[in-house]
């Protein structure tokens, strides 16, 4: 009939068009890009799904993941819109708050968040308010009387952002420390006293990365931010119970609809729509593979994956709420008015101790000594590499060697071993 060979028309094709994205992607590598530094949640999520994902699309490449912190991740999303490669080479995992920058009016965002092509997120996302054990903060009321001194990564992720939310619409009295490289760095900050906390900092994160914080009560957990409370915090307080009237709760609405994608991977918007759509599905198809789940099961990653068609949808109904609403809600987002805002000083420090993990072929490094303990991301181009007194190689770092360790951060700049 006309309408079978209409369907057989339509329908044959597509080997052909599955042929081609296998052949391509056969002699290719895609990159994944972090916008945060190593450790954080961001990190640990890209790295699982790395290295499942490849299974999953035609031509099965092999991925690798690298850090491209900066400015909230701001830096890596204007980079996959214009400047990296539009082939379907390069993945981005990036800030939850970077696709509606532009729609706030952050004039660094060099970018339209309706344009990428976005592949899903993991999971999506509760973000919490939490200051150390030792702060004189206990209660949510408090951050309104005492307030606390926050770390931040920069302009445009939540990091940032949620305290200045906080402070104009409740009228907290919030501190920002920013210019972090990554949330893992934050934690250091705090765990070394220069922070008091962080408030913006995913529930997921926490879990996977801090569970002994929390079993140890080094952590107190002040609110929590979404457009839904999460079922593990019953008892703290809910940002969107506080909204006093119909136009603060639009503003929430808005702000906080970010928490849907909760770490979203997206590629650049001249990627061919074949190749678009292959990504798009093997996303899906790692989050029902049953390694995947098994090994994000192993590290206690929470997973409430959503695909990247209704990521796509969510952020382009968000540019279509009532210029009111959107105004309100950048001027919540960007008055510095009620903040105090300085930037962070990240010291290098110099320990001495003893190598007990490595990963990745020498690329994560655990070690522990004089009195601290502590992981570090080793780069092979910019950490000097010493063993015995002569340049070395990752490969060649040893569990038990004795070294001296100069780092930055989470960053380590230069590592002397024996």
């Amino acid at each position: 009939s006309g309408a079978a060979v209409l369907a057989f028309g339509i329908a044959a094709p597509m080997p052909a068009i599955a042929d081609d994205v296998s052949d391509f992607y056969k002699r290719k590598r895609i990159t994944m890009y972090v916008g945060y530094s190593p450790g954080g949640g961001y990190d640990r999520y890209s790295r699982t799904l790395a290295r499942h994902m490849g299974r999953n699309i035609p031509g099965k490449p092999r991925i690798i993941v690298k850090n491209r912190p900066g400015a909230g991740s701001m830096i890596l999303t204007n980079e996959v819109y214009s400047s990296l490669p539009q082939d379907g080479t390069v993945i981005a995992n990036v800030g939850r708050g970077m696709p509606t920058e532009p729609l706030f009016g952050n004039k660094e965002a060099q970018f339209d968040g309706r344009k990428f092509t976005w592949l899903g997120s993991m999971n999506n996302e509760v973000s919490v308010c939490a200051v150390w054990h030792t702060v004189p903060v206990n209660f949510w009321n408090d951050l309104k009387t005492r307030g606390a001194i926050m770390g931040g990564t920069g302009a445009g992720s939540d990091t940032d952002t949620f305290p200045l939310v906080l402070n104009n619409i409740f009228g907290t009295k919030m501190k920002l420390v920013t210019g972090y490289p990554g949330g893992n760095d934050i934690n250091f900050a705090m765990e070394r006293g220069e922070l008091e906390g962080r408030c913006a900092w995913s529930w997921s994160s926490v879990v996977s990365t801090r569970a002994k914080w929390l079993k140890d009560e080094k952590i107190k957990i002040l609110l929590q931010m979404s457009t839904s409370k999460h079922p593990d915090l019953p008892d703290v307080p809910f940002v969107m119970d506080f909204a006093t009237n119909k136009k603060d709760e639009q503003v929430l609405k808005l702000i906080y609809a970010r928490q849907l994608w909760g770490r979203p991977y997206m590629i650049g918007p001249g990627v061919p729509k074949e190749r678009a759509k292959a990504l798009q599905d093997a996303f899906v198809a790692t989050m029902k593979d049953s390694r995947f789940l098994k090994d994000a099961k192993r590290q206690k990653l929470e997973l409430a994956w959503v695909d990247g068609p209704t990521v796509q949808k969510a952020i382009e109904e968000l540019y279509d709420f009532p210029k009111d609403v959107i105004e309100a809600a950048a001027k919540a987002q960007t008055d510095r008015s009620n903040i105090e805002i300085s930037k962070a000083v990240i010291p290098i420090e110099t320990k001495t101790g003893k190598i007990t993990e490595l990963k990745s072929g020498g690329r994560r490094v655990t070690w522990e000594g004089d009195g601290a303990k502590g992981k570090l991301r080793v780069s092979g181009s910019r950490t000097a590499l010493m063993v015995g007194g002569k340049k070395a190689k990752r490969k060649e770092l040893k569990v038990g060697m004795n070294c001296t360790f100069t780092y930055q951060g989470s960053s380590a700049k230069k590592i002397e071993c024996q």
